[in-house]
């Protein structure tokens, strides 16, 4: 097994002076280089909290995060693993520094000392695989919620990390962004064989990964296929989060007395009904 990521025993709490809050506990887990996988849960379930241990913006309590086999807890070598691991976060107005796009890109490299002929070929590179080439010399406030996103992730491409993680990206945006965001993670993980982490609370767009990861109260509670955990419908309702529209739909179907099978999206649903006639 070739795992990017390792998380043994891993404990995180939030303290400030009068409080203390529980982000995650007891984490084991194992990421795969070139895997796409849907971290789920409600808010405040800990999966962004797991993210950040993920690269080192967090530290943990206890245990340990291992990147490409190096601690987080190594202060030499953290620059390493936040340059493997990238996040792009849920505002993309957040992230941009420039007010042209290819030199919102070109700034991370630049801060790297990259030489001038490399960083023009990372930028071109990572617009063309975002599908925002063309608007290399836009403002980027000018874009639309989904491809400021696109962008967003093309500034963390131009780095070259071997991870992605997409913290929340497409809750802010509508349908038709998000599906631009999503399909440019799938893109990423399937031509470049990049790892993607995709963290979200929107069951539809975790039924395409290659895994899925719930949790709940800083706990994983399941960790399996989408078809293996989607059926866990119990456990998925018990972590405050809904099944995918299509399974919830083929589950009342049956009870109906349909002769639907097992679907996972819109599309084996449709066609599920349709053989019915």
């Amino acid at each position: 097994m070739n795992n990017i990521i390792s998380v043994k025993n891993a404990t995180f709490a939030y303290k400030t002076e009068n409080t203390f809050s529980r982000g995650v506990q007891n984490i084991n887990l194992n990421i795969e280089r070139g895997s796409f996988v849907a971290l789920v849960g409600h808010n405040g379930s800990g999966k962004s909290t797991l993210a950040k241990l993920f690269n080192g913006f967090l530290i943990p309590d206890e245990g340990e995060v291992l990147v490409k086999g190096i601690s987080t807890t190594d202060e030499d070598k953290i620059f390493d693993i936040r340059s493997a691991v990238g996040m792009v976060f849920q505002n993309p107005d957040n992230q941009m520094v420039a007010s042209i796009i290819e030199d919102d890109l070109a700034f991370g490299p630049e801060n790297l000392g990259i030489a001038r002929d490399e960083i023009r070929r990372r930028v071109d590179w990572a617009l063309k695989t975002v599908g925002m080439y063309e608007h290399r010399t836009r403002t980027p406030y000018k874009l639309s919620g989904g491809q400021k996103q696109r962008v967003a992730i093309a500034a963390i491409l131009a780095m070259l990390p071997e991870v992605l993680i997409l913290d929340e990206s497409t809750a802010m945006l509508d349908p038709k962004g998000r599906a631009e965001v999503l399909q440019t993670a799938k893109k990423l993980n399937q031509e470049e064989n990049m790892t993607v982490i995709l963290i979200t609370h929107y069951m539809d767009e975790a039924v395409d990964a290659d895994r899925v990861i719930v949790m709940n109260e800083g706990e994983i509670v399941l960790d399996g296929t989408p078809k293996a955990v989607f059926k866990e419908t119990k456990t998925i309702k018990s972590a405050g989060l809904e099944l995918p529209v299509a399974i919830e739909a083929a589950n009342i179907l049956r009870a109906e007395g349909y002769n639907i099978p097992e679907v996972l999206t819109d599309e084996e649903l449709a066609e599920a009904v349709w053989r019915l006639k």
